[in-house]
């Protein structure tokens, strides 16, 4: 079964779009795409669908590639965002980077296309895991953090090597008789707690 690559064409030349349609899907992608060239157009696409990649031409008339990756930025996020031009200057394609882009490449050179994808995609992937394990890990803080500070029981946390207080939960200040600033920082033989 091949992959659905769902993608929108930022392009004013439709023999352009259905090169690099046809390069995605000669590389097996079951590609379903809509070209916009205008803000209005661009606005509508990003409105009514999801996209798992953005291929954006840099000079058109009356829209550039340069305001298409501001806008999909401000309102799409972080979707793989590929330029594809026959007119980039190295500058502007710096330029685009540093704003955003994940990669850039001359439409002479088309065979870059695919293999930009591939690993834009496979990028794009790593992200959302990453995103995903570190919001699973914040959770796990929280949930932790609660437990802790509403606990029955006294509870310390200490440098394993030297036993300096980090931090201690109510009950263990309720137990001791310490202010938290008395215990934190210190170790137990510092304020004769055993």
């Amino acid at each position: 079964m091949r992959e659905l690559l769902r993608t929108l064409i930022i392009e004013d030349s439709e023999d352009d779009t259905e090169l690099v349609v046809y390069e995605l899907r000669k590389a097996g992608y079951e590609v379903t795409y809509e070209r916009v060239d205008t803000p209005d157009a661009l606005t509508t696409a990003l409105e009514s669908k999801s996209r798992d990649i953005i291929l954006s031409d840099h000079s058109m008339p009356g829209f550039s590639g340069t305001s298409a990756l501001k806008f999909v930025r401000e309102r799409a996020g972080d979707i793989p965002f590929i330029v594809v031009s026959g007119s980039i200057s190295e500058d502007a394609a710096v330029s685009m980077m540093k704003a955003g882009a994940h990669d850039y490449f001359y439409k002479g050179n088309i065979a870059r296309l695919v293999p930009a994808v591939q690993r834009e995609l496979h990028e794009a992937q790593e992200r959302m895991q990453r995103e995903w394990a570190e919001k699973q890990l914040r959770e796990a803080e929280e949930r932790l953090a609660k437990v802790f500070r509403v606990s029955p029981s006294a509870i310390a946390i200490s440098t394993l090597a030297e036993g300096v207080f980090i931090d201690v939960n109510s009950s263990f200040l309720d137990l001791t008789g310490y202010q938290r600033t008395e215990v934190v920082g210190r170790s137990s033989l510092d304020i004769q707690l055993w």
